[in-house]
């Protein structure tokens, strides 16, 4: 029997007092949502869910992305990020809401994967979200974050930052101390929240927008999916092939794959460094959901992956763009039938 409790009215995070705004919330207690999955030492294929409906022909290609319940994501998607939270317009602080379910139905669809050992997350930001927290913001976001938690039982956030959000007003620090905050919170509690972020990969340079998050949460962060789409003609040069290598050359995508992945790894070819440990690399699902970027022969991927094993660098999994478009339609009506997933679901085993 599920019963409600209430919130204590502050919580005790780092050793700071942070006054919280949830004494008058409740939440389910004793369900499977109430409980951290870990993504510790596993191999995960993370796709993204959309908290939107869908209005058709929404894709680079005409295709109309899936409209499904976060409990009919495909099954191969141990981590699936819930897209997005960001401003509602009333504050500054970013908040997310269900777009189509009660709180409690949402929190039993939460519950459902968790029930899979399939962790929740909560993205942060995306195309469209300009976030922009000011100094002092540490402890309402942090509140807001796990207000979050204990609502619908996400098991961590993901920083899903772009454009003039990622550096806007003070996010570089505001973010990264919430959340240390928020990890510190739950690991006195014997849960691990899972921080996770999916930067687009030129960002990923010394002095790039998102050093400060990566050397800030040094230690705290599960995982780093750099998303290689939507970036064209941008790449990676390599010396020992002497070759350029786009993002967006179908003919060199394992070399790009296996060059991007190597350069992140050991922080080389001016990119930043991600210990392979903690690499996912993020693909789009197909065409339609970014407008590069798409594998054409999955065959790629596996041999850099293959590689990457025989270095002795083996990466942490696959990402993709999105759990929604992965089940929906082409330009012509025709299923994308989970591609992706099928793909690559494999990686787990």
């Amino acid at each position: 029997m599920k019963i409600k409790q209430l919130i204590p009215s502050f919580l005790l995070l780092s050793g700071v007092i942070v006054g919280t705004s949830l004494a008058t919330s409740t939440v389910e207690a004793a369900d499977s949502a109430s409980e951290m999955v870990s993504v510790a030492n596993k191999k995960v294929l993370v796709g993204y869910w959309h908290n939107w409906a869908s209005k058709g022909k929404d894709g680079y290609k005409q295709g109309t992305s899936a409209n499904i319940s976060l409990s009919e994501v495909n099954k191969a998607y141990n981590v699936v990020p819930v897209s997005f939270m960001k401003s509602d317009g009333l504050s500054r602080i970013p908040t997310f809401a269900p777009y189509n379910k009660t709180d409690a139905a949402f929190r039993q669809d939460v519950a459902s994967l968790n029930s899979q050992g399939r962790a929740v997350l909560l993205a942060l930001g995306g195309a469209d979200a300009h976030i922009q927290l000011q100094k002092g913001d540490e402890q309402a976001f942090a509140d807001e974050i796990i207000r979050q938690v204990e609502t619908y039982g996400f098991d961590g956030l993901d920083i899903d930052l772009e454009q003039s959000a990622i550096t806007a007003g003070d996010n570089q620090t505001v973010i990264p101390t919430a959340l240390k905050m928020v990890k510190d919170y739950y690991k006195t509690q014997g849960k691990n929240f899972i921080i996770t972020m999916a930067p687009e990969f030129p960002y990923l340079k010394p002095s790039g927008a998102y050093e400060k998050y990566i050397t800030s949460l040094n230690g705290y962060y599960d995982y780093i999916a750099p998303q290689l789409y939507n970036q064209g003609g941008d790449g990676v040069w390599v010396d020992e092939i002497n070759k350029w290598i786009p993002q967006s050359n179908d003919a060199l995508k394992y070399e790009f794959l296996y060059y991007m992945s190597d350069s992140m790894i050991h922080g080389t070819r001016t990119f930043l460094k991600i210990p392979n440990d903690k690499l996912v690399l993020g693909l789009p699902a197909n065409v339609d959901g970014a407008g590069s970027g798409y594998v054409i022969d999955p065959t790629a991927v596996y041999k850099a992956l293959d590689q990457l094993a025989k270095d002795g660098n083996p990466i942490k999994g696959l990402m993709t763009w999105s759990a929604n478009w992965d089940i929906g339609t082409n330009a012509s009506g025709v299923s994308y039938n989970n591609e992706f997933a099928t793909r690559y679901t494999r990686i787990l085993q």
